[in-house]
């Protein structure tokens, strides 16, 4: 029988201890998540200014055909914002839980210090409280470092591609990927995601019991969890539904999020695919409709669900965290002293 752990409040002691233990690689964290923002911040500036002086070189817009001036090629800066930078902060909860999550006990655990104090009167579950409640801190402070200006990114994206006139159409060309995709790097979900990848390396390396091992295993594990986000955020909410009686896809609302089309038939089903191959015209029309197929549909995320998809997701990842948390001062209780 499991019974629950009595969780007493860890004294200041044990607090500064936890933050002297691991404190070269807290101040590294804070120091990277420091610069990464100061980063961000100039980043946005720059992608600002870029957009406004394009808009005003080219009010007609981006021209494809004239890939030799300005008016024929995105901005660099946008690129950045919108392509480059996406790289490091998908992998930044991968380098959480592998490098501030996996050694917070498994270091302690592979030298033996954990020995002494559980035995000066702490008890194990402060001990896990004391860590996790100061890398937790530590981890909070630097997502809202990081965060916050990548969150300023993408309302400056949302506004500018819904403002009228040249700098509209400037915001619409240069930031053609949906903002949609900064959904877990802004707001509470960046935060939420950041402490879940500390949970996942905290409790894979209690379990392991030793660094090297559990940095790799929990690198692996933050991956996997984050594809699995990924996949399961189209499911969260309803998405909008929008079809047409004739052979043109739906117009969707801007700012809203991409997710499916395909074609309608008579009966009111639905297929992804058409059955008719492209080819000549005509063959096509009649192909289509020998397979009743009367139209087209578009499956999409409107604007205003951004927020409620970010908080659910959010409560997700904060759930989660809990739950290993709570895994970590049962699973403590439970282990040798070796």
């Amino acid at each position: 029988m499991i019974t629950r752990p009595r969780i007493r409040r860890p004294s200041a002691g044990l607090v500064w201890l936890a933050w002297r233990q691991h404190r070269a690689a807290h101040w590294t964290a804070l120091a990277l998540a420091a610069l990464a923002g100061a980063l961000a911040l100039w980043l946005h500036h720059h992608m600002v200014t870029a957009v406004g002086e394009w808009a005003a070189a080219c009010p007609q817009g981006l021209d494809y055909s004239d890939s030799a001036t300005v008016c024929g090629r995105t901005p660099d800066a946008v690129k950045t914002v919108m392509e480059t930078a996406h790289t490091p902060l998908r992998y930044l909860p991968v380098a959480v839980g592998a490098l501030l999550g996996a050694p917070l006990f498994a270091q302690s655990l592979q030298d033996g210090t954990h020995r002494l104090a559980w035995t000066q009167s702490v008890g194990r579950g402060q001990w896990v409280t004391a860590k996790l409640c100061v890398t937790g801190a530590v981890t909070a402070l630097a997502a809202l470092l990081i965060t916050a200006p990548v969150t300023w990114w993408w309302y400056s994206i949302r506004h500018g591609r819904s403002a009228s006139g040249p700098l509209g159409t400037a915001w619409q060309d240069s930031t053609s990927q949906s903002d949609w995709s900064y959904l877990p790097y802004t707001g509470p979900a960046g935060m939420a995601h950041l402490l879940l990848a500390l949970a996942v390396g905290a409790a894979v390396g209690l379990l392991l019991r030793r660094v090297l091992p559990a940095v790799a295993v929990s690198a692996g594990v933050v991956l996997a969890l984050q594809t699995g986000l990924e996949s399961l955020r189209p499911h969260l909410l309803t998405s909008a539904l929008a079809r047409t009686s004739t052979r043109a896809f739906p117009e969707r609302p801007a700012n809203s999020w991409y997710l499916s089309d395909g074609y309608t038939h008579v009966d009111g089903t639905l297929t992804a695919n058409s059955p008719c191959p492209m080819g000549v015209w005509e063959k096509l029309l009649r192909c289509e409709a020998a397979q009743h197929i009367n139209g087209r549909y578009s499956r999409y995320f409107v604007p205003h669900q951004f927020a409620t998809l970010q908080w659910l997701e959010s409560a997700i990842c904060l759930t989660a965290s809990a739950l290993l948390i709570a895994f970590c001062l049962v699973h403590v209780r439970r282990m040798r002293t070796r």
